[in-house]
Order: structure tokens, then sequence, then C-alpha cells
């Protein structure tokens, strides 16, 4: 009475295989040899927020755990001393598009 898998009436379907190999992602910072992330240097910081100025994943950016927390530590410092805006709706800063009125 028992039936076996093998004949059942349904066929086996296989999982179509990925046309390419991604790369296992690297720690750029790792890979330059930097201990300590400077908050000074904004341009390396950029390339590691989002386009509304997010600090990326690890998963995304293939960032190390040591490298990931100096950096979201490097970010956040930056943004307080007003290096980075905290927000894509505050590109412009503050004191360089602060005008004066004439208080005449």
């Amino acid at each position: 009475m028992t039936t076996d898998r093998s004949q059942s009436a349904r066929p086996q379907q296989r999982r179509p295989r990925p046309k390419f190999f991604s790369r296992r992602k690297v720690c750029q910072f790792c890979v330059d040899k930097i201990e300590d992330i400077d908050y000074k240097e904004t341009d390396r910081l950029k390339r590691f927020l989002s386009d509304r100025f997010m600090i990326e994943a690890r998963r995304k950016t293939g960032v190390c755990s040591r490298h990931q927390r100096g950096l979201a530590r490097a970010v956040k410092k930056a943004r307080e001393l007003a290096l980075l805006p905290f927000t894509s709706s505050h590109k412009g800063s503050f004191a360089i598009n602060f005008r004066p009125r004439n208080r005449d």
C-alpha cells in the first residue's frame, strides 16, 4: 500500500545555477592597513554612506566588524562637528549658507 517516492507523478525540480559567482567583499580599511578611522577624512567616510546619508550595512560595504564600529564612531563624530550632514536635507552647511541680515 505504500507508494515509492521515486515513482511519484511529480517530476523533481532543480534550482537553476547562478550564471556568475559573487566575489567575497574585503574590508577596504584592512587592505589599506588603516588602524584608526579618522573623522576628518570626509571623502573616505562618504563612500560608506547611502544617498540619504545613512551608514551602509556591513554586508553591503564589505567592512569587517572592527572597522564598522570605528566607521560608525567616526561618522557620528563628523556629524556632530558639522563635517557630514545628518540627512540629505542638510546637505548645505548652515555656516556656509548663512548670511546675517543688515540691521540698519
